[in-house]
């Protein structure tokens, strides 16, 4: 079904869109290749697999629901699915077996879209070609947020892909550490991705620098009157938690794709009731102990994941001694960074909605 479900997509894709693709004839005719791209939407997919050549296994993630228009296509198009965060061996030995055959696996190093600009190029497109052996090719895209909306909607926005050159298989130089190459090796591949989007195509990149988290809880007594929390209920995360609020796309996550009763950790600037605010981070807890530990840890490094992880068990501490106490609590989520543009300090507090990534 694969080749006309390809000019299913070419003929839908000249109707929504104004497509233009440059570099076609970069892709080897034959041979194993790992096919590489930068992600900043849901169109990248669709568009490298209705105009590459040749036919591409496409790397899926698995780790949770995806949206239903994104089921249904991966359900008719086939596609490896993967386990992101953990070392999902499976899904790495259909990869290895595909380019085995010669053929082509594609993949977007950067995993996934929850913050604005580059995200950090995961190792395992590295791995993938030291073990088999296979070249990289690799491919740039426009900014695709919210193009798929935009073309619903007769706007017609453009969507363009550009090919480079093919790289040689990655090779560890001796006496390098596997794991040191591999991370260097997928970054400079990415590096390699951007280079080939003009700046006037590029996602936007946020142009500020000494950026702060934190995070403000604030507790009220039955007489209205401000308490101290206990020494020890102080968070010790704080930072961790306010960039945990204060990006959309994660909480998005728990809302849509997993459908938990967040809304109420994402509308915390008009304090909602303690309750709610405690079902809502069980909810979250819960999942990440029971089901995908790995979710934060993998969009955010160990470090940074762990930190929120931890920030948020404090947190739900904090607001079960709050609600014995009959206490009410408001919790207030803080990024302070310079601005190159508005060259000032900026000071943000309120929670934005996150921007359509379809």
């Amino acid at each position: 079904m694969r080749p006309l479900i390809k000019w299913i997509f070419r003929a839908v894709l000249k109707i929504m869109f104004r497509i233009e693709v440059f570099g076609l004839e970069n892709f080897p005719k034959n041979g194993p290749l790992l096919v590489i791209g930068n992600h900043t939407g849901a169109m990248e997919v669709i568009l490298l697999n209705a105009y590459a050549p040749r036919q591409i296994e496409m790397l899926s993630a698995a780790d949770m629901p995806a949206e239903k228009i994104t089921e249904i296509i991966n359900t008719i198009y086939g596609s490896i699915p993967v386990k992101r965060g953990s070392y999902d061996r499976a899904a790495l030995q259909q990869a290895l077996d595909v380019l085995g055959q010669d053929g082509m696996v594609g993949l977007f190093p950067e995993g996934g879209v929850w913050e604005v600009g580059k995200q950090r190029a995961l190792p395992g497109i590295s791995w993938l070609s030291y073990r088999s052996g296979a070249p990289i090719l690799p491919v740039g895209f426009n900014d695709t947020g919210g193009a798929m909306g935009a073309g619903l909607n007769f706007k017609r926005p453009y969507l363009k892909m550009y090919v480079g050159k093919v790289l040689p298989p990655a090779s560890i130089p001796e006496g390098m550490a596997k794991k040191i190459y591999f991370q260097n090796h997928a970054a400079q591949v990415m590096e390699k991705v951007y280079r080939l989007v003009p700046t006037e195509d590029a996602s936007p990149q946020e142009d500020i620098s000494d950026e702060i988290y934190d995070f403000e809880i604030s507790l009220i007594g039955s007489a209205g009157n401000q308490l101290d929390l206990p020494d020890d209920l102080h968070p010790k995360y704080k930072a961790e938690l306010g960039r945990f609020f204060l990006l959309p796309p994660i909480l998005d996550i728990f809302l849509v794709n997993l459908e938990l009763p967040v809304l109420p950790l994402m509308e915390i600037g008009s304090d909602p009731p303690l309750d709610q605010l405690i079902v809502a981070l069980d909810s979250i807890l819960a999942y990440l102990k029971d089901e995908n530990p790995y979710l934060l840890t993998y969009r955010f490094g160990i470090p940074t994941g762990l930190g929120m992880q931890k920030g948020l068990e404090e947190l739900g501490q904090i607001l079960d001694w709050s609600s014995a106490a009959d206490y009410q609590i408001s919790l207030r989520a803080i990024r302070r960074y310079y601005s190159h543009i508005e060259k000032k300090v900026i000071i943000q507090r309120e929670q934005e909605s996150s921007q359509p990534w379809m």
